[in-house]
């Protein structure tokens, strides 16, 4: 009996630590969903934050979920990221969003160059309304450049992302 009680026990423990074995890929949990042109999207795997401990001043996080993939950039310009609506501006600090559609990339908003000018493309915003050392929640929505691949701009609507702080 006590032999049976004792490899119960062992059993037990087992099985309490192997669920704290999983190894991170990398990857948080969450979505990110929208719609391209009135057609829906919706991503919950290969999503990925800026880590918790880079602290709040530049903010990425994306969504990888080939062929397609979608990615934000955040630059608070010296300032913390918080809550509110960062629009895109022409000649403002970066805030983008670049994202394909198997091949054809799209992109809006304001990017970061080593020298002269930088490029401005499209039109759009990011509205972040929860950020903290676990999640980023918030809309987005913007209106492409014309891209040279399918000589087309796109629209996206509609945009809603949760995604987990990279641990």
């Amino acid at each position: 009996m006590k032999r049976l009680l004792f490899g119960l026990q062992i059993i037990t423990l087992i099985l309490l630590i192997l669920p704290g074995c999983n190894k991170d890929n990398g990857t948080s949990s969450g979505y990110i969903k929208g719609k391209i042109d009135g057609v829906p999207f919706s991503y919950t795997t290969g999503l990925w934050a800026t880590n918790k401990n880079a602290g709040e001043k530049i903010i990425a996080f994306r969504a990888d979920a080939a062929p397609n993939y979608f990615q934000f950039y955040l630059d608070g310009g010296g300032s913390d990221i918080q809550t509110g609506v960062y629009n895109f501006a022409p000649g403002g600090n970066t805030r983008s969003i670049v994202f394909y559609v198997g091949n054809d990339g799209y992109s809006a908003g304001q990017f970061s160059c080593n020298f002269g000018s930088c490029p401005y493309y499209g039109s759009g915003k990011i509205t972040i309304s929860s950020i903290n050392k676990k999640h980023i929640t918030g809309s987005f929505e913007c209106v492409t450049d014309v891209s040279g691949a399918t000589g087309v701009s796109k629209t996206v609507t509609e945009g809603e992302f949760d995604v987990e702080r990279d641990k």
